[in-house]
């Protein structure tokens, strides 16, 4: 893989830092910040022309298997996204929450080229172990990125192009990043918009099979703005438990309809429609014009039947399950468990903002996680 000279690189990542680079792009403060994490904090070296750690067979199994339920959420979105940029060179990688690739679309004539690069099932793509880089970048700012060519931190990566995007669970915790990355493309970083922008639509799309993979035991209702679409990609997903209570939104519906920053609410609290009415037409299938309670806005929809019954564990609303390490805990360390469960229940499960509500650090929340037991709910 072609990559610059490393002198040249290193040159380039102190400018960077030093604000020197002309005509800075749009993500020059979120690539600068990442250089600084990778030379400071992780204490890597730029000039590295060394390729990714790569998990072992076992390894990456094992971890494929603990992250089943978002693999088969996933569906056709990677093989549908590749064959929309497969003829520019690209290849589709899905990594998890860790940066580690779990699967992975690419053209069998180029396969030895891109596992060459490092891009290749069992891939961690850390910034801890890689800095500046697509998925890196994701995992910490959680915004979708284009790190093009002479962005990436490390010499290796000086010639790859990657547009990744987020991937969050229903409760705004993120799950995963959604990447594109070509071994050769144009210089100019605007020759990547259109490829950042499939990749942000097939995260969403993964998003809502998520969603949808979730909240099978509930009754869903598929809504979009306009009535012609409502049929063939609905935008807004809500969950509505057996009690008439909206129990989980999907991002589109939480940024449209107002009243779901708190989940569970009763339906006819945020749409004027009651409970009933919705759980009646989910034999049929007509169409339902709703309008949002308090306004004028309507949406159009459909609903969805449980697929299937609700567990006992399903019907515990928006609380992390007590196990028996947990029941060990001390009364000191119980009575933290709490307030860390309450804070991200109140944070929709958004490690970052819980933090900062608790006053610490997201590593120290992530140490205490572990350490109390707590599981997220969609990892339940």
């Amino acid at each position: 893989m072609p990559y610059v000279r490393q002198t040249s690189h290193i040159d380039r990542v102190r400018d960077l830092i030093a604000g020197r680079i002309v005509n800075p792009g749009a993500d020059t403060a979120r690539l600068a910040s990442s250089y600084r994490r990778s030379l400071d904090d992780y204490r890597l070296d730029p000039a590295s022309t060394t390729g990714p750690r790569i998990l072992t067979g076992a390894e990456l199994r094992a971890i494929q298997q603990s992250e089943e339920n978002f693999l088969r959420s996933t569906g056709q979105c990677l093989p549908r996204l590749h064959a929309m940029v497969r003829e520019t060179g690209y290849c589709v990688i899905l990594a998890n929450a860790r940066g580690v690739t779990i699967d992975y679309m690419v053209d069998t004539d180029q396969r030895k080229d891109f596992k060459k690069a490092g891009l290749y099932p069992g891939s961690c793509w850390s910034e801890e172990e890689e800095g500046t880089c697509g998925i890196a970048s994701v995992l910490l700012d959680q915004e979708a990125i284009t790190v093009h060519k002479t962005d990436h931190f490390r010499a290796a990566f000086t010639g790859l192009t990657c547009s990744a995007a987020p991937i969050f669970s229903p409760h705004g915790d993120l799950i995963g990043v959604l990447d594109a990355s070509a071994l050769n493309s144009p210089d100019a970083r605007d020759s990547q918009r259109l490829v950042k922008q499939l990749v942000r639509q097939g995260a969403t799309l993964i998003e809502d099979g998520f969603f949808l993979k979730s909240y099978g035991h509930c009754c869903i209702l598929l809504a979009h703005r306009n009535r012609h679409f409502v049929e063939v990609q609905p935008e807004m997903l809500l969950a509505i438990d057996e009690h008439g209570d909206i129990v989980a939104a999907n991002r589109c519906a939480r940024d449209v309809i107002g009243g779901l920053d708190t989940l569970p609410r009763p339906v006819a609290e945020v749409l004027e429609v009651r409970a009933e009415r919705l759980f009646d037409a989910r034999t049929g299938h007509s169409l339902l014009s709703l309008r949002l309670a308090g306004g004028s806005t309507w949406l159009h929809a459909r609903v969805r039947a449980p697929l299937r019954q609700a567990s006992a564990r399903a019907r515990v609303k928006n609380a992390a399950p007590v196990t028996q390490d947990a029941l060990a805990c001390t009364p000191p360390e119980l009575a933290e468990r709490t307030r860390i469960v309450n804070a991200m229940n109140a944070a929709k499960w958004r490690p970052l903002q819980a933090a900062a509500m608790l006053g610490v650090s997201r590593a120290t929340l992530y140490r205490r996680l572990k350490q109390l037991h707590i599981v997220p709910p969609h990892r339940q």
